[in-house]
């Protein structure tokens, strides 16, 4: 008899989850990305027969259930909360493109030699040297951004469904749901990063992407906390008001240093930093 081919072997793995996908029930949570690392065989089966699927199908179809399923991922919610499956679903889909622009600009930086400041709006309130450093220790810090804005954004959403009628189930679910609801906006985001820092988009094509990205997040954000809390569709918008705000401070605050151009600001005639 021979053995099984690591292609093979992958396919059979993908059969499994898509067949534990379509029977509803045969695992408790809708989002892969929770599922446990392997399940008990069933009795009398080979133990592969029973292999679950690698991580990156896990986050694929995870992605996939947020946004054609929104609410329906949400229908069962087991506790305690496993938030380290989040976080790693989270760092899955911003790390990679973060790591790769990182390593661009360091490239660059070791190669291009000193370029002239630019002048941004940023400098009316800043000296543009200092606002280089810190749109540089803010792009270094994405890391430790991503777990701040995960948890930050569950107390606040769960600060407000408590100000608002009361949160049926526990903070931990709160944050399940906004950390969900955070992923694909997180990830157009990533990919806006590259751009953003190499110099080739401006403000308002910037603006247009972020104002999607939170209509996108405000959506998943209400459906996610609709089907866990069991709240009505309307006090799931209004209670996302509270992290959409902080979502879009934390892409501003951000990206303000690196704009070369804001709509209504005319740069100074005169200036040491401005570029002829």
């Amino acid at each position: 008899m021979t053995s099984a081919t690591p292609r093979d072997r992958a396919a059979r793995r993908r059969a499994v989850g898509v067949r534990l996908l379509a029977e509803t029930g045969a695992l408790w949570s809708a989002l892969p990305v929770e599922w446990p690392r392997q399940p008990s065989p069933a009795e009398g089966a080979a133990p592969e027969e029973d292999e679950l699927p690698g991580w990156g199908w896990r986050v694929r179809r995870t992605l996939g259930a947020l946004l054609l399923r929104p609410r329906g991922s949400f229908a069962e919610v087991q506790e305690p909360i496993s938030h380290a499956a989040i976080l790693g679903f989270l760092a899955t889909v911003r790390l990679p493109l973060w790591f790769a622009l990182v390593i661009i600009l360091g490239i660059r930086a070791a190669l291009g030699g000193a370029e002239p400041q630019l002048l941004r709006p940023i400098d009316d309130a800043l000296d543009p040297r200092l606002a280089d450093v810190l749109s540089t220790w803010l792009l270094l810090m994405v890391p430790v951004g991503l777990p701040l804005l995960y948890f930050f954004g569950g107390l606040l959403t769960h600060v407000a469904l408590a100000l608002t009628g009361g949160a049926p189930r526990s903070i931990a679910a709160t944050m399940r749901a906004t950390g969900y609801g955070l992923a694909a906006p997180l990830a157009m985001m990533s990919a806006v990063d590259i751009p953003l820092y190499l110099g080739v988009l401006g403000s308002v094509p910037y603006l247009v992407i972020l104002g999607l990205a939170a209509l996108l997040f405000f959506h998943q954000l209400a459906n996610a906390l609709a089907g866990t809390h069991r709240i009505p569709f309307v006090r799931g918008f209004l209670v996302g008001l509270v992290p959409l705000a902080l979502f879009v401070a934390a892409a501003l605050g951000r990206a303000i240093f690196l704009f070369a151009d804001f709509p209504g600001w005319t740069p100074p005639a005169a200036s040491s930093y401005l570029l002829p």
